[in-house]
């Protein structure tokens, strides 16, 4: 009894009624799962553009890197080819004169700190001549000469050239010591060859860790480099140098590379996204607090739910309006396909909504200027008669299947449809569309594809239950260049021929993979099929345009006019089980010359 009294009042309602209150309904459920999912993802959101961000000021730092190790070797190699240094230590591997000495010390002193002082990255030069004299660029006391492995490793190896990772210093300055990293390089006799020393010039790690100082992650997060052996090189916090970063959670982590990953500390969890610094054999690293990254997120859901459910309040009050107004530009769409039909191709739409009503007319618009265009052309250039052709029949408009589709959507808005209006009315704007796709004949095969599906589904609305179709190409292909509208024809030939005579439900099938280096595509039907005698005619020139065979033949043409002789189609068709129809196309990837 409560079920009828329920199905009498549901009768009584009026159909803007209805639509309201499952339009109210549909929304209502939608916002909530998107409020669900939305408060579930946005953390991976957040955190996603937080290792995006954080990659791009890792990069900064690295180029800011290079161009300080780039300045410390080009500066090692002006030191080195400075004719005074050059000549000095010539002579002072010659002559043993204690005064002598003096005098070369000052000269390359002076030298050395021109050198220096030029420069603020530069905290000391220090040069080692073969008898272990010690020149400096000044400033410097109780200089220790690390020089001797450097002596030995250069006389081994051809590659003159070592960096040494953050150390404190082997001097003083104003009686302290700091963290420097040191370039080391062999000092050869431009004239003989010869090595006559090695020159240290060591960059303050100070300076280093300003290259990163004005990179923000989040409100507490930080960056520094570790070297190889898990040691912090660099840090805006003096206290973490030389300190092993081994045993912290994070560390494991470092070797993935440019990712972003999580840990837990003390119970809060970090985001780390490190990249790798091959010239000094070193991992540069952030990290931040994930707490700082989605502190925002909360707010975010509760602002969206808000405003969801106004929208949806917004959208009750609005959806009888809309129901009304939508029918009156499909009517008149209606009548102006019935003009075209008749062969009246002056019409236009005048609909300047913008929705997808809208773009149905004006790409009905563009396509109804483009058939008279190329129908004028084809009367005046008579000797490019096949081409125009083509072309048309490329860019007509088919006016049965258009009123079809457009009944569709008259009856869908009859029975208060409108999620299933809006969708069939996007899938004609996106077919017509497809159609035009600005002019080009030359498409992608995954783009025809999608074309054909969007056909596809607008024809399972009217035929429900005769339809099926099932698609299973090799991606490989998918960006391979093809004919516009090749496989649309084939597909309504199908339908129309092959499947609207059968009894129960038919099914499709466009299959493509690739063979001796052609594409081979298949449209495949279980409808009523053909004899072989009258599947061989399809291909013949003969027959008007208005004949069952003529979206075949010219599709058979087309791919003949524009790849060659060799390609084009094949069928096989037996009465009661079907037509198959392979169609064989060059394998023309993207850059490729047009055909």
């Amino acid at each position: 009894m409560q079920q009828q009294r329920s199905a009498a009042h549901q009768g009584r309602m009026s159909i803007h009624q209805r639509i309201t209150l499952y339009f109210a309904a549909a929304l209502s459920l939608i916002i909530i799962a998107l409020a669900v999912s939305n408060y579930r993802i946005s953390s991976a959101i957040f955190i996603d553009k937080a290792v995006d961000s954080t990659r791009q000021s890792l990069d900064l730092v690295s180029g800011r890197l290079d161009l300080v190790f780039d300045n410390a070797q080009n500066d090692a190699r002006i030191a080195i080819q400075n004719q005074t240094i050059q000549q000095t230590l010539i002579a002072a591997s010659q002559d043993g004169d204690s005064y002598s000495d003096y005098q070369r010390y000052i000269a390359v002193q002076n030298v050395l700190g021109s050198i220096a002082d030029g420069q603020t990255y530069v905290s000391a030069i220090v040069l080692y001549d073969n008898r272990h004299r010690i020149y400096d660029s000044g400033g410097l006391d109780g200089i220790r000469d690390i020089s001797r492995p450097y002596f030995e490793r250069f006389a081994e190896s051809a590659y003159g050239i070592a960096w040494q990772g953050t150390e404190s210093s082997n001097y003083y300055r104003d009686n302290r010591q700091v963290k420097v990293v040191s370039l080391f390089q062999r000092f050869n006799s431009q004239m003989s060859g010869a090595q006559l020393g090695v020159l240290q010039l060591s960059v303050e790690e100070r300076y280093l860790s300003q290259q990163y100082a004005s990179v923000k992650l989040g409100d507490t997060g930080r960056v520094f480099i570790v070297d190889a052996a898990g040691n912090v090189v660099s840090s805006a916090d003096p206290n973490d140098l030389n300190v092993s970063a081994r045993d912290e959670p994070y560390y494991p982590l470092l070797a993935g590379e440019r990712e972003g990953r999580t840990f837990v500390q003390n119970g809060e969890r970090y985001l780390v996204v490190s990249r790798p610094y091959p010239r000094m054999g070193w991992s540069i690293a952030g990290i931040v607090p994930i707490g700082e990254i989605t502190k925002d997120k909360s707010a975010l859901t509760t602002r969206f739910t808000l405003l969801g459910f106004l929208f949806v309040l917004l959208a009750m009050l609005a959806t009888p309006l809309l129901s009304r107004s939508a029918m009156r530009p499909l009517k008149v769409i209606k009548q102006t396909v019935k003009r075209v039909q008749r062969g009246d191709l002056d019409v236009s739409l005048d609909l300047y909504s913008r929705d997808e009503i809208g773009e149905l007319a004006v790409e009905f618009n563009r396509m109804v200027s483009r058939t008279k265009s190329l129908m004028e052309r084809s009367v005046e250039e008579e000797k490019r008669r096949k081409e125009f052709e083509l072309a048309a029949i490329q860019a007509q408009i088919n006016p049965h299947f258009l009123y079809n589709t457009l009944e569709s959507i008259c009856g869908l808005a009859e029975l208060g449809r409108n999620a299933d209006i809006i969708d069939l009315v996007g899938q004609l704007a996106g077919f017509y569309r497809g159609v035009l796709s600005k002019g080009n004949p030359i498409i992608t095969l995954g783009e025809e594809l999608a074309l054909t599906q969007r056909y596809l589904d607008i024809l399972k609305v009217r035929y429900a239950d005769k339809l099926d179709y099932a698609i299973d190409v090799d991606s490989a292909m998918l960006e391979c260049r093809t004919l516009k509208l090749l496989l649309q024809p084939l597909v309504e030939n199908s339908i129309y021929h092959g499947l609207k005579n059968k009894r129960g439900k038919g099914m499709i099938r466009i299959l493509g993979k690739i063979r001796d280096g052609k594409m081979m595509i298949e449209v495949r039907d279980d409808g009523t099929g053909m004899t072989p005698e009258k599947a061989k005619a399809l291909l013949l020139r003969t027959g008007d345009e208005q004949s069952a065979s003529f979206g075949v033949k010219s599709a058979h043409e087309r791919i003949k006019l524009y790849f060659g002789p060799e390609f084009g189609l094949e069928l096989e068709s037996e009465p009661g089980t079907g037509t198959a129809v392979t169609i064989t196309l060059p394998l023309q990837r993207p850059g490729g010359n047009e055909p």
